[in-house]
């Protein structure tokens, strides 16, 4: 194999029919034609003698090969473009941008505190935020899209790093109000028994919320579903319901009296982790690791229920 053809615009077209998982929608973001592109997948493929895409009807899905080369092309891109950027840095003094993704736990009240004490000791650095659910947090720091994630995750996931993880416990959480908000314990059976607010299939939160049902052989309904924190304990601060949440996004409201949380046993366990989050085996730059371990050294460590 010639170690060159790593570093030909083939591995561009390749990673772009990873990313969009066609040939044509590939094309389309390059500005080529469909052919051109098959014709550098094909070449890759006789160079490397590999098959790097196992081809279904409507997409195309990489090979365990195409895995490893798109992991290989996402960290050499990301590191030219972290060497320009230092670069023009040096020769301008511009600022540098960290990217970030993190679900929305870390938005509202963490990351703003954390980014505006680290500028303090880094005045050029800038930020860029995008706020999703935990899967997609993972996936664009998979997909270089961005160079840190913060999230909540229920395991080891491939192609990630974890740089930081602490355990985030779920908390069910109801107003000062709520007729269980001055119990001493309450079982998970017993909240079931009330109105719940719930967070969307897609979160964490509601996956774990599962788990522990199925332990317990309890079955639920919800009068309201919502993929937004807010809006779930806004509704249970009406005193009716009850919610869950992670402390990060709740410690304020719960130190203010807002909230109170249950002491429910079965929630006690960890099953769930607080991660910041990079693509495995790539170099990260100075600025990024310091604001990691800024992120580690101020990130609340959870109290007990």
């Amino acid at each position: 194999m010639n170690p060159r053809i790593l570093q030909e615009a083939a591995v561009r077209y390749f990673l772009e029919v990873v990313n969009t998982g066609s040939i044509s929608d590939a094309a389309t973001k390059l500005h080529v034609v469909p052919s051109a592109v098959s014709r550098q997948i094909s070449r890759l493929e006789s160079e490397l003698n590999a098959t790097l895409f196992e081809r279904q009807s409507r997409s195309m899905v990489p090979s365990r090969a195409g895995e490893l080369l798109a992991a290989y092309a996402r960290r050499s891109l990301l590191d030219a473009e972290h060497v320009s950027a230092e670069l023009d840095a040096l020769r301008t003094d511009t600022e540098t941008t960290i990217r970030i993704a993190c679900t929305e736990g870390f938005a509202a009240e963490f990351l703003p505190r954390v980014m505006t004490q680290f500028r303090r000791d880094h005045p050029s650095a800038r930020f860029n935020l995008a706020v999703a659910p935990a899967s997609v947090v993972t996936r664009q720091v998979r997909e270089a899209e961005v160079d840190l994630g913060l999230t909540f995750s229920l395991g080891p996931v491939r192609d990630i790093h974890v740089k930081y993880s602490q355990p985030a416990p779920m908390l069910a959480v109801v107003a000062p109000i709520h007729v269980l908000a001055r119990r001493s314990e309450v079982s998970l059976r017993e909240l079931f028994e009330h109105p719940l607010a719930l967070p969307g299939p897609n979160s964490t939160l509601r996956q774990l919320l599962d788990i522990y049902c199925s332990r317990e052989g309890i079955n639920y309904k919800s009068v309201l579903d919502s993929e937004t924190l807010e809006t779930l304990l806004n509704f249970s601060l009406s005193g009716e319901a009850i919610t869950f949440s992670g402390e990060l996004f709740l410690r304020s409201r719960l130190a203010r009296g807002q909230l109170v949380a249950l002491p429910v046993p079965e929630l006690h366990v960890s099953d769930r982790n607080i991660e910041a989050q990079t693509l495995a085996r790539r170099d990260l730059t100075p600025l990024v690791e310091a604001f990691i371990a800024t992120v580690s050294v101020l990130l609340p460590a959870p109290s007990a229920q």
